[in-house]
């Protein structure tokens, strides 16, 4: 079973208890940490190492950044450090990202905010000013920058399974509500054919209303529930449909009495057989497609029924 992959992203070692905490913390929870220093992320011989790990974060769902007091390595992309370079790789994929900061580093960048223009502001808890400059570009980002701070990992712990627990609650509904999303789907298509049709009335010719109507027809959403056909479905006279019906498998039923009102079509599946029976007035005199609309559309229209084939035993062929 897949499991979420999480990428912790940040300075070594000045913060490796706190990787390792948090590393057993995502397995408790079965989730995946990726961390380089334990060999989670292959390293090829092509190009520099920090370019694999930008890569890995492509392959990861969730990333976790935290700042400490240590900016880290300089990475190829100036003026950020290697760890500052994975949070924005993460940003421009639209990855989830929880972003957390020591908590005296961050009350000391509101000093560095109020003396960012004076040339002698020296900071007490970080060894490099370019950290407070970074934070302030992440504050900057229009969206994904919520930041916490943090005195100990468990800070950090809670603050993710209160977040990765509301996730899962807001995934389980999301589920229960998908029935809704596809009715108000359906009630968007509706809509958006109406919209349609009132834009061309005022314009347009008869013919362009039929046109709209025959595109969004009823029944090519229920002719593709009947037969599980799993493309859209789309035709406009009675040949289209037979060659479409046919194409899949199916077989036109042989017309004994040419006043039958249904066209059937048949198709095996094991020991049972399939009929799909459709209305012949939904087609005019010329067999093409006619027009309608929703409210006019009727269920019947269209009905399949599975049955059990008939055998023929013959006595001769008795065992006994």
């Amino acid at each position: 079973m897949a499991k979420p992959r999480v990428f912790l992203s940040s300075t070594y070692y000045d913060l490796k208890y706190v990787r390792n905490d948090l590393e057993r913390f995502i397995k408790q929870l079965g989730y995946e940490p990726v961390m380089s220093e334990k060999g989670h992320i292959p390293f090829g011989r092509d190009e520099a190492l920090e370019q694999y790990c930008y890569r890995e974060i492509s392959t990861c769902d969730i990333v976790v950044h935290i700042i400490g007091s240590r900016i880290g390595s300089q990475s190829s992309q100036m003026p950020y450090s290697v760890s500052q370079q994975e949070l924005k790789t993460a940003y421009e994929l639209h990855k989830q990202i929880y972003i957390f900061i020591e908590r005296s580093v961050h009350v000391e960048y509101k000093t560095f905010l109020k003396n960012e223009n004076n040339p002698g502001f020296t900071p007490q808890y970080v060894n490099d000013i370019q950290i407070y400059k970074f934070i302030k570009e992440i504050y900057n980002y229009p969206t994904n920058n919520v930041i916490a701070d943090f005195d100990s990992v468990n800070d950090i712990i809670e603050y993710l399974r209160e977040q990765w627990a509301g996730l899962f609650q807001r995934f389980l509904q999301d589920e229960s509500r998908k029935e809704d999303f596809k009715m108000s789907a359906n009630l968007k298509s509706t809509a958006e054919t109406l919209a349609k049709i009132i834009e061309y009335t005022t314009r347009e010719r008869d013919e362009t209303i039929k046109n709209i109507l025959v595109s969004s027809h009823p029944i090519f959403n229920q002719l593709a529930e009947e037969t599980k056909i799993p493309i859209r479905i789309f035709f406009t006279n009675i040949g289209e449909l037979d060659k479409l019906l046919t194409t899949f498998g199916y077989e036109q039923e042989e017309i004994i009495d040419n006043e039958s009102d249904v066209i059937t079509y048949t198709i095996s599946e094991g020991n049972y057989l399939e009929r799909i029976n459709i209305q012949k007035d939904i087609f005019d005199e010329a067999g093409n497609l006619k027009a309608v609309e929703h409210g006019e559309w009727e269920r019947q229209f269209v009905s399949s029924l599975k049955e059990e084939k008939y055998v023929d035993f013959n006595e001769d062929d008795l065992p006994f």
